[in-house]
């Protein structure tokens, strides 16, 4: 079980690294396209049918938005957890690795350098991790969690059920969020709108 959960993470960030590297676009128009934003530059709609744009008519480089929210696929780690069993909370230091998805609220700047930066603030969501033995030796499972876990910044706080020793648990720890290795990971909800108004000297993004 714990080989071929790493066997798929490892393989969802190769296959993500070849993907990327066969489209030559700079990548904000890449994303914003993916995205069903129509560039103002350009006579094609990319907006899905029926459904109206969630992206202003014209964006800006070096302007702060904020969207609804925005999520993006994690690898939680744990370090440490509480086991709580007949009513005991027993603290272990362990390390468990797995895959998640979180959502989160925060404001993203296009930059002209075709990066995205992305200033998140509250984090919550969804995760699945298998946990190695407490003393670190790497032989056998010690559980699989399954839960949720809340977050501020780089601290994040797990909690959920060990299905494998059947007993409650909560956790610390921390994540590899995949939007900081690849902005194409990340994912915008809802509408998208300026924090404040751009400035005058702000350049207009297009479709080139």
């Amino acid at each position: 079980m714990k080989y071929y959960l790493y066997f798929l993470l490892f393989s969802v960030f190769i296959s993500s690294i070849a993907i990327g590297q066969q489209d030559t676009r700079n990548p904000n128009t890449k994303f914003l396209t993916k995205r069903g934003y129509s560039f103002p530059d350009s006579g094609k709609n990319n907006a899905l049918p029926g459904k109206p744009s969630q992206w202003p008519d014209t964006l800006y480089y070096n302007t702060t938005y904020k969207a609804t929210l925005m999520g993006s696929l994690t690898i939680p780690i744990t370090f440490s957890s509480i086991e709580i069993s007949n009513g005991d909370a027993i603290v272990s230091p362990n390390v468990s690795l797995g895959l998640g998805y979180t959502w989160f609220y925060g404001d993203f700047i296009f930059n002209e350098n075709d990066k995205i930066t992305v200033d998140p603030t509250f984090f919550f969501g969804l995760l699945g991790d298998a946990g190695i033995e407490n003393n670190f030796s790497l032989n056998r499972l010690a559980g699989f969690f399954a839960g949720g876990f809340v977050g501020i910044g780089s601290f994040t706080l797990f909690g959920g059920y060990d299905v494998i020793n059947r007993y409650p648990l909560v956790g610390l720890g921390g994540r590899v969020d995949f939007f900081t290795i690849s902005q194409k990971f990340l994912h915008v909800f809802g509408k998208v709108h300026e924090v404040r108004k751009h400035k005058s000297t702000d350049k207009i993004i297009t479709g080139e």
